[in-house]
């Protein structure tokens, strides 16, 4: 991704701090809102953190079928972004604490939320992404990510 995606991208994720997540169970969709927090040190990856209540059928979903699609924007459309990403439930404890304090830090409701429930903290590594802007700017900003960059398999 050249620096001005980048920028492009990064301040768009900033002005949020929740997001819609598909997640796909025996065939029936499920979309819920979740608070994020976006990884923006690296150029060649995207990837974004969340944290689920550990008995909701979207972590299960998430468990039984890592693709998720994911939306980003306000409530009214007029730019939004669009994305798809593979979903890695996190384990290792200080990865968790991690995500947990970075949630916090975006979002003050976020840190409530999570201190009010159990919750499993995860990795979505976004392997495509387009933001559309109907406020004036370039209408389209797309970015694939290949899966080795991304950690995927």
């Amino acid at each position: 991704m050249d620096d001005t995606t980048g920028e492009k991208v990064s301040a768009f994720l900033a002005q949020y701090d929740t997001m819609a997540i598909a997640t796909m169970h025996d065939g029936q969709p499920y979309v819920t809102r979740v608070f994020f927090v976006e990884d923006a040190d690296s150029d060649s990856s995207l990837k974004l953190y969340g944290t689920f209540i550990t008995s909701s059928r979207k972590l299960a979903n998430l468990r039984e079928n890592p693709r998720v699609g994911l939306f980003i924007g306000p409530s009214e459309p007029t730019i939004w972004l669009e994305a798809t990403a593979e979903a890695h439930i996190l384990t290792d404890d200080s990865a968790v604490a991690a995500v947990r304090e970075n949630l916090g830090r975006k979002s003050a409701a976020a840190a409530g939320f999570i201190a009010m429930v159990p919750t499993a903290a995860v990795e979505l590594r976004v392997n495509w992404l387009r933001i559309t802007d109907l406020t004036g700017g370039p209408l389209y900003t797309e970015v694939s990510f290949n899966k080795e960059s991304s950690g995927g398999e």
